[in-house]
This record gives C-alpha cells, sequence and structure tokens, in this order.
C-alpha cells in the first residue's frame, strides 16, 4: 500500500510541475488570462488531481475555441 500512495504522489507533483511549465509558457507568450488560470489549476491538481485535470482540459478548450 506504501508504495502505491508514493507512487500517487509522485504522478500528483509531476502534473503539477507540468502544469506550472505551462503556466511559465503563457506568460512567457503574454497570455497572462491562461497563465492564472493554469496556475490555480495547479493548485487545485496538488489537492484534487482529477479537478485540477478537468480544469486544464477546460483551458485548452477554451484556448482551441478561441
Amino acid at each position: 500500500m506504501a508504495q502505491t500512495a508514493t507512487a500517487r504522489n509522485a504522478l500528483r507533483g509531476l502534473s503539477v510541475g507540468t502544469m506550472l511549465l505551462e503556466a511559465l509558457n503563457a506568460a512567457r507568450k503574454g497570455s497572462w488570462k491562461v497563465a492564472a488560470a493554469l496556475l490555480g489549476a495547479a493548485a487545485l491538481a496538488y489537492h484534487h488531481s482529477g479537478l485540477g485535470l478537468v480544469v486544464e482540459l477546460a483551458i485548452r478548450l477554451f484556448q482551441y475555441l478561441r
């Protein structure tokens, strides 16, 4: 059981780290609203990984439709 929890925490950290890098990239491109939304998604993903993923997918859909 402990190994499963460790793997889950590692994946959560990877997910949050990826969202933070994407937020940095969006800020570098000048998309401040997208960067702020990705930072919020990273904060959500830290506590609720499924909710963070849903928010990130919604942000991506918004970017695609825009």
